[in-house]
């Protein structure tokens, strides 16, 4: 009887070590093994697109440095990726990059001039973000020329780029232009085929100016 009882001790301990382990194997990231966008750019280029991830700085928070991957613009925040689909850009993400890509914490979104143009690539687009449901629909939305010359003025301003177009409408005295969410956009684009009137970004000696 004792031996019994023993055996069934150790078959629940082998159980209960065998579910903490597979629980500890499905979603065990931890932080410092993510990527944070606090940005993406995304824009139609010949190629097919162009996504641009302006990267939380984690670096100095942890102490620890962190490879980029084979994106270009190693060595900083941002890595540019370019491919024919956008499928294809994140799976160069994925082979080039040790960090596992966390989009949940994003402020803004960059389309470029050429995208909203494109009815095709930007239904791409659309589709393609609202596929993703850790990307949050409060994000807010902007327009740009070139973004990667939206992205190059990071230096200039000394935060994410999505952090400071945040900050523009937080510290803005006249409260009447308010900003476009990504929800807005969605909620326009799959009941109108269209977008909202998204403002204007454009590089400026001070970083960045809102055109409207």
């Amino acid at each position: 009887m004792k031996d019994k009882k023993m055996l069934r001790v150790l078959i629940f301990s082998a159980l209960t070590a065998a579910v903490m382990l597979l629980l500890g194997g499905c979603g065990g990231v931890g932080p410092e093994e993510r990527a944070y966008p606090l940005t993406v750019f995304i824009d139609a280029v010949p190629e097919g697109y162009q996504v641009i991830y302006d990267m939380a700085d984690l670096a100095e928070m942890t102490g620890q440095s962190k490879d980029s991957g084979t994106g270009e613009n190693e060595g900083s925040t941002g890595i540019v990726y370019t491919a024919e689909s956008l499928e294809e850009i994140r799976n160069l993400y994925d082979r080039g990059s040790q960090y596992e890509l966390d989009i949940g914490h994003v402020k803004a979104l960059v389309l470029g001039t050429a995208l909203v143009s494109g009815e095709e690539k930007l239904g791409q687009v659309m589709d393609w973000l609202e596929k993703d449901t850790s990307l949050g629909r409060n994000a807010l939305v902007f327009q740009a020329e070139q973004p990667s010359a939206i992205m190059e003025q990071r230096a200039v301003l000394g935060d994410s780029v999505g952090v400071f177009l945040n900050g523009i409408y937080e510290n803005r005295e006249n409260k009447e232009r308010r900003p476009v969410t990504l929800d807005d956009v969605f909620y326009c684009w799959y009941n109108d085929r269209e977008l909202p009137e998204i403002p204007v970004i454009r590089p400026s000696e001070k970083g960045i100016e809102l055109e409207r």
